[in-house]
């Protein structure tokens, strides 16, 4: 009988990406990335075509870790209530809940218990009577782990204001949301008392029934009294260094899971390796990573970018105060003017 092995995985070399990936030029973060078709691109490099199925692969091995120590912890949320509670809170994957300015907001709010068809390993419950009326919403890309249908509905109903980028405006107005604004990359909104800005990031967007790019995609700057940066969904790239010397960020949450395998992973999502590449390159005040902890999209378990960050900062002592891991329902208080 003829056995039948699945073949090996693709090489990858981290130094030649990494290569790859400074040799781009800055400027192409300001260039046009419409189609004539009417669907977005990345400007500065383009996606490359699928490799094949990784789900196929033999899976590296990963090292023995005390996963108990990186498991979600229990949060009520009670505190969202309070205009005064000034914090960042990490609530799974890339859910977070920033306060700041007695406005409660939301970057990519997912309670449903899966995405599509992928369910989530961990469940957690979330009490929306304890999201104060009008919360601002931030949406990335439109991913269904990132754009959650069941709690946009939710959200509606707190008469909640969305952000979002070009093209998906219609799915919320379609939900029944009132105020919704659609922007571009470096366009900002002022919403009250904070200016929102969109950026570029390095990935792509695509729902069933639409094509690959219909849709944009970015990330967040939540300026008022601190400077708040969300990644969204992105690969490692040139616009992290660009943030940072363009504008003075104080918090930044960035993506740091659904990393392996690399040779299919690398463009769309980051390794720890480059969450800290990335948290250098934006000069923040304090990174707190995300895109990990409720969902498996991919070969790592599922809280190892904590146990990797441990270790990173077990070697680095110099990131210590500026790399603040969270745990899924933990949260940290913002500090206040020096």
């Amino acid at each position: 009988m003829l056995s039948c092995k699945s073949s090996p995985p693709p090489e990858f070399d981290e130094a030649e990406w990494l290569s790859r990936v400074n040799s781009e030029d800055i400027k192409s973060l300001y260039a046009a990335h419409t189609n004539t078709d009417g669907t977005f691109f990345n400007p500065w490099m383009e996606r490359p075509e699928n490799q094949g199925n990784w789900r196929s692969r033999d899976k590296k091995a990963f090292d023995e870790f005390p996963a108990e120590n990186y498991s979600p912890v229990e949060n009520s949320y009670s505190y969202l209530l309070d205009k005064n509670f000034d914090s960042i809170s990490f609530v799974g994957h890339a859910s977070t809940i920033i306060k700041m300015n007695g406005e409660t907001i939301f970057t990519d709010p997912f309670f449903s218990r899966r995405a599509l068809i992928i369910k989530k390993k961990v469940a957690l419950k979330f009490d929306f009577s304890k999201v104060p009326s009008r919360p601002i919403v931030l949406i990335s890309h439109n991913h269904y782990d990132h754009l959650d249908k069941a709690t946009i509905k939710k959200m509606i109903k707190k008469d909640a204001v969305f952000l979002v980028p070009l093209k998906l405006k219609n799915f919320f107005t379609r939900l029944g949301a009132k105020d919704v604004y659609e922007l571009d990359w470096w366009q900002s909104v002022q919403v009250g008392e904070l200016r929102y800005t969109f950026l570029p990031a390095q990935h792509w967007s695509r729902r069933i029934g639409q094509k690959a790019g219909a849709t944009l995609w970015g990330g967040w700057l939540v300026q008022g009294s601190k400077t708040v940066y969300f990644s969204g969904d992105s690969g490692y790239f040139r616009g992290f260094e660009e943030f940072g010397n363009r504008f003075d960020i104080d918090y930044a949450l960035i993506g740091a899971g659904a990393y392996e395998p690399r040779w299919f992973m690398h463009y769309s999502h980051m390794n720890v390796e480059e969450f800290i590449r990335a948290s250098d390159g934006l000069k923040a005040g304090v990174s707190i990573p995300i895109h990990f902890g409720i969902i498996s999209l991919s070969d790592e378990p599922l809280v190892y970018p904590l146990y990797e960050i441990d270790k990173f900062l077990l070697m680095n002592n110099g990131y210590v105060e500026k790399i603040k891991p969270l745990r899924v329902g933990e949260f940290l208080i913002l500090k206040g003017d020096e």
